[in-house]
């Protein structure tokens, strides 16, 4: 039954509006977007106790609009172990949105995908947003990163 199960599902992710935007440099194949054309911007890095976040952020209203859904951007942020270099792949992810206005948007856990943790936003307004990337990695610390994004 199982083996029945896991062409379709497959094939349902692969189709996905999420599958056509996440980013090559993420250890996935673009299909459908070319980041090089695409408006995309990679914000400032932080470190926080030995863990360097890294985050991209690729404005995606076209494709998801084309699926009917309002997220215009997919997040997608790298943590690096600062001593060792290595990606850091395990734990729990989740990003909490202020917008422009300073709406605090309830958080909205980012699943893994390849080497980062990734999730669609909407960021439709004009203004500066505040991104903070709530993280619970494999040593059970937890800690805050926060990003900035628009003016």
């Amino acid at each position: 039954m199982k083996k029945h199960l896991i062409i379709p599902i497959t094939a349902l992710l692969l189709s996905s509006p999420l599958a056509s935007v996440i980013p090559a440099w993420a250890g996935h194949e673009m299909t459908g977007m070319d980041m090089a054309n695409d408006k995309s911007s990679t914000m400032e890095s932080v470190e926080k106790d030995g863990v360097m976040a890294v985050p991209h952020l690729a404005d995606v209203r076209e494709a998801m609009a084309k699926h009917g859904m309002k997220e215009t951007h997919h997040l997608m942020v790298m943590f690096t172990d600062v001593k060792t270099g290595k990606p850091l792949i395990e734990g729990t992810v989740a990003v909490k949105v202020t917008d422009p206005a300073g709406f605090k948007i309830e958080p909205k856990m980012m699943m893994l995908m390849g080497d980062g943790f990734g999730t669609d936003i909407s960021l439709a307004a004009p203004g500066k947003y505040t991104l903070e990337v709530g993280t619970k990695l494999a040593d059970a610390k937890k800690r805050v990163f926060i990003f900035t994004y628009g003016k």
